[in-house]
């Protein structure tokens, strides 16, 4: 046999592989440390700035109904 055992890490090392469960549960701890963090409290700026991004997409989307309607209407398109 081989140094390397089915772990693929040297006999005698204090390194092994992580099982498939421990692999999971890493990945549920990060998961669920970036859903905390998410739902933090927000700078009073941040918030503003989220929502002025908000308005603005709201705005862009009306304008882009209103020309799909102009060149849908078969009016000349007014400047």
């Amino acid at each position: 046999m081989s140094a390397l055992s089915i772990s693929r890490s040297v006999q005698g090392s204090a390194y092994r592989r992580a099982s498939f469960i421990e692999a999971a549960a890493v990945r549920l701890g990060s998961g669920l440390v970036a859903w905390a963090e998410s739902r933090r409290a927000r700078p009073e700026e941040a918030m503003r700035q989220l929502e002025a991004a908000a308005l603005r997409r709201d705005e862009l989307n009306v304008l882009r109904a209103d020309m799909l309607g102009a060149a849908h209407s078969g009016l000349p398109p007014r400047r």
